[in-house]
């Protein structure tokens, strides 16, 4: 008989709840719900931390019901925090990934010249010897908003007891313990990632005038973080099962695609997108913004080239188009030729341009262009994008024959089979790729309480499809894609000039 874990995917704009069994970690009950991202000024992205966790216990009240479930766990969207008093109580509303409002910090990494790709040399080799990375220069990462958090919000600053990540702040709340996992920690770039595991670096601390003792204790995703409070136990009517590290959504969703032999390619495609391969050493490439985060597999890294829209910009075309059949725009992508060409930076982008001036746009508009063409641009667009910084992360891996697609994005057929054709290489859609998070949280469950191996569970997950490269398609798309590039390196100091002042 399998076992069955009660696991919640707490996702940017959704909350997804679901009971994975251990056999096939096939999702046996699953419910989801929207969740708000509050937008308090321009660049800002927050959320309501109570709000999340009344939200969470519902979700998993529902689903448990009927099941006697060995474990739980949680992975949520990366690059937030909430910080909490000694009580355990917010100060300040979630500040998630999205958020900008760190651009600019820490002042010492991109205030030298010459510099290195707009960073000072010697802080970018100091981060990057330590923690194999730096934060981005969008503001985005955790380090630049807690920084900013310490100039414009002292009150808050001073009387934070820890400052938790999202899937954090979930684990304390059902335990009591403040942990986080290794990925989560190389994310504050402020943790030594030398030795394949996290370790907070007093001295880069010391640099931004922060403590060790701001943040809670890194342990491995297959960890038992500790035991489901008995008051929380009482409201969800279950015993007091343990409740596993687990880890953040990128790292969960890398295993859930399958591919975790080493240099293993997969891309996801959800609200964001990313091309990632599991790695035994730590890479990076600063000029495109690809590099490694330690994995949700203990001891490994995660090489990840991250891109900041993809099937949000479908949803966004959906309903400015007032399309509402996911099937029937499939077909339409599909039947569809355009020589329009879509960017969708929507919110700037990571890799491989790391700019947080740029913007989305649609260009060789006709007053004869319909919505079919458009539709058929935002694949194209989406797909491109994806082959752009395809190129860098393949340089790094070497060259993969197939590659997994996985995420909710993954289920349009039109868009694996443009994908598949801009980056050349045959694609393998896993089984129900939506689920694709929730099925790698299972596995890192799974390892916590039978010890079973990630590797060794991925060799029952379920594949679905495979999608072939269409060579027309394909010199088509490189063509678009130069055209793309040169786009953007005409534009970008017109999108500066133009949102400069806004951002």
């Amino acid at each position: 008989m399998p076992d069955y874990f009660a696991l919640v995917d707490a996702g940017t704009t959704s909350i997804k709840a679901g009971i994975v069994e251990s056999q096939r970690f096939k999702v046996v009950r699953e419910k989801s719900e929207k969740t708000e991202v509050v937008h308090p000024k321009e660049g800002y992205a927050e959320k309501d931390p109570e709000f999340l966790w009344e939200q969470v216990k519902s979700l998993l009240a529902e689903i448990i019901e009927g099941y006697e479930v060995r474990a739980i766990a949680f992975t949520a969207h990366m690059a937030g925090f909430v910080p909490v008093d000694r009580n355990g109580d917010p100060l300040f509303n979630m500040v998630i990934w999205l958020d900008e409002r760190g651009k600019g910090y820490p002042e010492d990494l991109f205030r030298d010249f010459p510099s290195i790709s707009g960073y000072s040399p010697l802080r970018l080799l100091r981060f990057l010897r330590i923690t194999g990375g730096a934060p981005s220069k969008t503001g985005k990462d955790v380090l630049p908003k807690i920084l900013w958090m310490r100039d414009n919000e002292p009150e808050v600053f001073s009387r934070t007891w820890k400052f938790l990540d999202v899937k954090g702040y979930l684990i304390y709340r059902c335990t009591g313990k403040a942990v986080t996992s290794h990925d989560e920690a190389h994310l504050t770039w402020l943790a030594d990632t030398r030795r394949n595991r996290a370790e907070w670096h007093e001295g880069l601390m010391r640099d931004y005038g922060l403590k060790p003792d701001l943040f809670p204790e890194i342990m491995n995703s297959t960890d038992v973080a500790g035991f489901l409070d008995e008051s929380v136990s009482k409201e969800l009517g279950i015993n007091r099962v343990p409740v596993v590290v687990g880890a953040g959504d990128m790292c969960t969703t890398a295993i859930g695609s399958g591919a975790v032999e080493n240099n293993r390619i997969h891309i996801y495609l959800g609200t964001s997108d990313w091309i990632g391969a599991h790695v035994d050493k730590r890479k990076a490439d600063v000029k495109h913004y690809i590099g490694t985060i330690l994995s949700g597999i203990p001891e490994k890294y995660l090489l990840v080239a991250e891109q900041e829209i993809a099937g949000g910009a479908i949803d966004w075309v959906m309903n400015i188009l007032n399309l509402k059949d996911y099937e029937k725009v499939d077909e339409i992508v599909k039947m569809t030729e355009t020589d329009l060409i879509f960017t969708p930076w929507f919110f700037g982008e990571r890799a491989p341009i790391d700019d947080h001036y740029i913007r989305a746009s649609i260009f060789n508009l006709s007053l004869k262009t319909g919505k079919d063409e458009m539709l058929r641009a935002l694949f194209e667009g989406v797909a491109m994008n994806i082959a752009w910084a395809y190129h860098f992360v393949e340089k790094m891996t070497g060259t993969n024959e197939s590659v997994r697609i996985t995420g909710g994005g993954a289920r349009f057929d039109s868009l694996c089979s443009i994908i598949a054709s801009a980056i050349n290489r045959k694609v393998v859609r896993t089984a129900k790729p939506e689920h694709a998070g929730l099925r790698g949280l299972a596995t890192i469950v799974n390892t916590a309480v039978n010890g079973e191996s990630c590797q060794d569970a991925v060799k029952r997950f379920e594949h679905e499809r495979e999608f072939h490269p269409d060579a027309q398609q394909h010199k088509n798309l490189q063509n678009k894609l130069e055209i793309l590039r040169e786009y953007y390196r005409k534009t970008a100091g017109v999108f500066k000039k133009l949102n400069r002042g806004v951002l």
